[in-house]
């Protein structure tokens, strides 16, 4: 069993430490989800452990967030282990979604108009009566429930256990 898909054992949310920790939040949730075949590290370690990918610049509004392209660099990275795949605007293939969950939780990197910007949440389920999935958001450290329609205002990436 790749990760134990009975909500009753989901570890408890994460909630990001500031206003940029989202991936470190739901990469620490992921680990908790993979922690049969993962070692489990918290948000603070993650934003140490990779450093170099997060944006430095002082004077820039976006410090401390990191884009895409360091999203992809920590997914290949030996301690977290995932592929992905960048999907285009506008599209959602919740067949795709729905095959990877069955391997582990699903990283959704995206743009998200609540925080302005490029943020991550974990899907965990999908409902079978709607085009809704279930996540874990770390804006809040909450699960809730968000329309498909949430992650396709841009391209967005997904990311599941390799």
């Amino acid at each position: 069993m790749a990760w134990d898909r009975n909500s009753a054992n989901y570890p408890r949310p994460v909630a990001q430490f500031d206003q940029t920790a989202c991936w470190a939040a739901g990469l620490e949730w992921w680990l908790r989800c993979m922690r049969q075949t993962r070692a489990v590290s918290n948000q603070l370690n993650l934003v140490n452990q990779f450093v170099q990918y997060w944006n430095h610049n002082d004077d820039d509004p976006e410090y401390g967030t990191i884009d895409g392209n360091g999203l992809g660099h920590i997914m290949d990275d030996g301690r977290i282990r995932m592929d992905y795949v960048v999907k285009a605007h506008g599209s959602w293939d919740a067949a795709f979604v729905n095959s990877k969950l069955p391997l582990s939780p699903i990283l959704i990197g995206y743009n998200e108009t609540e925080v302005g910007g490029f943020h991550v949440n974990i899907i965990h389920s999908t409902n079978a009566t709607g085009p809704d999935v279930n996540v874990m958001d770390p804006n809040g450290g909450r699960f809730r429930t968000r329309s498909h329609s949430n992650f396709a205002t841009a391209n967005y990436v997904l990311g599941w256990a390799r």
